[in-house]
């Protein structure tokens, strides 16, 4: 069962806290001195952190054994050789590689960001990431100075990019959302640099990404990465792999202290209760979990299981229960057996059912009143399941479309992308309109109102972890099943 905390922008006046270049050098070999990679590549290690996250892949499509095409929203990004010997190799990507390794030459010479571990060509992700190193400009040049010639810079130096590279990706979904680490290392950002700062970061990496893979030369992604570098800033980057640095390879009793250790972290935790924290400790108080007031954030750092964005800009931070899982419930009516999965703080919760069913139960509701079988409910489900399949960019209407057009003129890919989500979400529900006409559909409130008198209503939404909990929020005293998609 998890807890909600929603923190909003533009309450206060944020700003990223000031890390200057000697006490990041020194933290940074301090907190990495004793991270192992093992026999993992950089990018292997990387993933390994942020395991148990959804990344946005690219799709794969073999042709007839000699190329792999990347593919991004229906274009092919590139075609890699399957034969490392192919005389078909472009030579725009033996120029990038090329530059890439003249690039490298300053910092160690060869793979010096180890991209060719997984083949010998630059791909979508590897292009992102050498993005991403670009645009930290001198603070990557610190942080390989800062290691010495005592560790392996060039690995561990490799790893922190991978992993920031990788957690960044997560933000290229409409409504993102990190979980455990990558939890962790969102409300490092959200203390550090600010709420406003942290969604102009979306918006900077969004852009990023749809300029890398689109690119085929490296002074393209060279500038990308300096665009980037504006949004991001030097406090921002270095804030970035100490987060990076504390949260590796570390035990949940280790990281608070470890947290507590890095550079501007009392005016971190400040900003942090200015913004909303104060909520998270007052929860995590009840619980027991929470020491001193200026641990709060520490501790924070550890509880909050769940960071998830919203459309309108606001994160949700979700805590485990006291039990640190999800609260058994016990069975309902039918036999079905039922986990509480989210209790908002005016008592009404979220429960899933075993076969897969979510209910919201307001204040005074039991499992009781989850009726043992709903084959309205199951129809409308398994209608939304098909139709989400069936959605196209080409089904957007004319001003969606404009809409989604403008933002990406302005530089706005996150806003774009999350418009693109909306679009879906409501073509997914236009179709079920027409295909179950007969029932009471409704302008305000719940979607659809129950027919026949009966005491329980249905709610069509995307399934992402802020949608369910933001429809949680809104009609906290209606007794409705979440149909998702």
């Amino acid at each position: 069962m998890y807890e909600v905390v929603v923190l909003e922008p533009g309450h206060v006046t944020t700003r990223p806290v000031s890390i200057g270049r000697t006490e990041f050098q020194r933290s940074f070999q301090r907190l990495v001195r004793e991270v192992q990679v093992g026999k993992k590549t950089p990018q292997e290690a990387a993933r390994e952190l942020l395991k148990g996250q959804v990344e946005q892949q690219v799709e794969w499509q073999q042709l007839e054994g000699v190329w792999l095409a990347e593919v991004h929203k229906d274009r092919v990004l590139t075609l890699v050789p399957q034969d490392e010997n192919s005389r078909l190799i472009p030579e725009a990507d033996e120029a990038l590689r090329s530059r890439y390794v003249q690039w490298c030459a300053r910092r160690g010479g060869g793979d010096c960001l180890h991209l060719f571990d997984d083949g010998p060509y630059l791909r979508t992700d590897d292009r992102r990431t050498l993005a991403l190193a670009l645009s930290f400009g001198s603070v990557l040049d610190e942080t390989l100075e800062a290691l010495g010639r005592e560790l392996n810079p060039r690995v561990l130096v490799a790893t922190c990019l991978w992993t920031v590279s990788l957690y960044l990706a997560l933000w290229l979904v409409p409504e993102p959302t990190t979980k455990a680490l990558a939890a962790g290392l969102s409300v490092i950002l959200v203390a550090w640099l600010g709420v406003d700062t942290v969604w102009g970061l979306m918006d900077g990496w969004a852009r990023l990404a749809t300029q890398a893979h689109q690119a085929t030369t490296f002074d393209e992604l060279r500038e990308a990465g300096e665009q980037f570098a504006k949004v991001l800033g030097k406090d921002a980057a270095r804030t970035m792999l100490l987060a990076v640095g504390a949260l590796t390879g570390r035990t949940l009793g280790e990281i608070a202290a470890r947290v507590r250790s890095m550079p501007g972290y009392s005016a971190a935790g400040a900003q942090w209760e200015a913004q909303g924290g104060a909520a998270v400790l007052g929860s995590l108080q009840v619980r027991g979990m929470a020491g001193a007031r200026e641990d709060a954030l520490a501790v924070a750092v550890e509880a909050v299981e769940i960071v998830a964005a919203a459309p309108e800009g606001a994160l949700a931070m979700a805590m485990l229960s006291h039990n640190g899982s999800a609260s058994a419930a016990g069975p309902a009516p039918g036999g079905n057996f039922v986990t509480t999965v989210l209790r908002h703080r005016g008592g009404n919760q979220q429960v899933v059912l075993g076969n897969g069913q979510r209910w919201h139960l307001p204040r005074g509701r039991s499992l009781k009143d989850i009726p043992a079988e709903d084959p309205l409910g199951d129809e409308l489900q398994a209608a939304a399941n098909q139709l989400a399949k069936q959605w196209r960019p080409s089904d957007l209407t004319r001003d969606e479309k404009a809409a989604i057009d403008e933002a990406l003129a302005a530089g706005n890919h996150f806003q774009a992308s999350r418009l693109e989500g909306q679009a879906r979400g409501r073509w997914v529900e236009k179709q079920l309109k027409k295909m179950f006409e007969h029932l009471k559909w409704n302008h305000r409130g719940v979607d659809v109102t129950g027919p026949a008198g009966q005491e329980y209503h249905y709610e069509v939404l995307a399934g992402s972890a802020d949608n369910f909990g933001r429809h949680g929020r809104r009609m906290y005293d209606v007794f409705f099943r979440m149909i998702f998609f």
